[in-house]
């Protein structure tokens, strides 16, 4: 896979660094090379922010192992290593990834290593992904029409008019519908970052939300693993992706998503008889219906009644969308958050505070 490079310079603000970042990781990943000892505090800042919604692989010029250790534990996904006879110790082997620049077609390329070229070209990228090989590209060579070229190389189709199928999720991950694309839609969708696909009833661009107002913004594209199917991963606005509409096109589903949208439905009426309402504008309210709820869910699990935690967890999450909610915090960046905890190797000492 294509994995966009962003060379670090401290000329860079954190804030403009973290724009290019979102801009590039429209392949689910990124890495910040030339780095060096005193931008530890801007990479910290930028893996908090963005380390759970997209891989970030990072390269130092110098950094001890507890140094690496500390990249790794604020959400970076791997660590570049340019050596391969240098692993750092204490670091696990499979958070770090060697390098090699331009080697020739014939050499063999060592398993768990990136290959960087200086002039990439949709067709050796293909070679590379073909081999299961991801590929570093400087974002000053990567442009729409190479990922456009790449993708075009590499994926498949059995259909007679050389469609692929397209899976659209949202940013949590539930399946909004189905679609198709070609080198022209998938083109015009990475150029505009809009949910942009290909109509087999009108034979042209299907850029959605174009007459009915509920558009997309494209913030991923993923292949499966056979190559004949593009997943994208999109902010779908209102009303919803299906015609009929509602969120998704397999109807009404009971999911956290529909229980988000119930309850924004609740804080925009602003019914005073609605709990829901009250306790989005009562904090002490709130405040009390947390910590209460917390601590029966807590009694529960120590008497091992499956029913009575279930019970309570809901409770537990009711009130915390709520707070999430009524402070603007959306569902997918709590789901961003336990992800870049993921990316920790070392545990934090549950007696010490963040």
């Amino acid at each position: 896979m294509i994995i966009p490079e962003i060379k670090y310079s401290p000329t860079t603000s954190p804030e403009q660094l973290v724009q290019t970042i979102q801009h590039w990781s429209l392949l689910g990943q990124i890495a910040i090379t030339e780095i060096n000892a005193d931008a530890i505090d801007d990479v910290k800042h930028i893996l908090r922010k963005l380390g759970g919604t997209v891989d970030i692989l990072i390269e130092f010029d110098s950094l001890d192992p507890v140094g690496q250790l500390a990249m790794l534990n604020e959400g970076a996904c791997r660590l570049i290593n340019r050596d391969p006879k240098s692993n750092s110790d204490g670091v696990p082997a499979d958070r770090q990834i060697g390098l090699k620049e331009n080697p020739p077609l014939d050499q063999a390329v060592p398993p768990n290593t990136l290959i960087a070229l200086d002039s990439p070209s949709a067709s050796r990228i293909s070679e590379l992904e073909m081999a299961r090989i991801d590929c570093l590209v400087d974002i000053a060579h990567l442009s729409p029409e190479l990922i456009a070229d790449f993708f075009k190389t590499v994926l498949v189709t059995d259909r007679p008019d050389g469609l692929w199928a397209t899976v659209i999720v949202d940013p949590i991950g539930i399946a909004l519908g189905l679609a198709y694309s070609n080198y022209e839609s998938l083109l015009h969708a990475i150029e505009t970052r809009c949910g942009t696909y290909w109509s087999r009833s009108r034979d042209g661009l299907w850029i959605k939300g174009e007459t009915s107002g509920a558009t997309q913004q494209l913030l991923g594209i993923r292949m499966d693993c056979d190559r004949d199917c593009l997943r994208f991963t999109v902010t779908q606005d209102s009303p919803g992706f299906c015609h009929r509409k509602t969120h998704t096109c397999f109807g009404q589903e009971r999911t956290i998503q529909s229980v988000v949208e119930r309850l924004q439905q609740r804080l925009k009426e602003a019914d005073e008889s609605s709990f829901t309402h009250r306790l989005a504008n009562q904090p002490e309210m709130l405040e009390a219906k947390l910590l209460e709820e917390a601590k029966e869910l807590s009694l529960a699990s120590q008497q091992s009644d499956q029913d009575e935690i279930a019970w309570e967890a809901a409770d537990v999450l009711y009130f915390s969308l709520i707070a999430m909610l009524k402070n603007g915090v959306p569902l997918e960046r709590v789901y961003a958050e336990l992800a870049r905890r993921m990316n920790r190797v070392v545990r934090r000492d549950p007696g010490l505070k963040k």
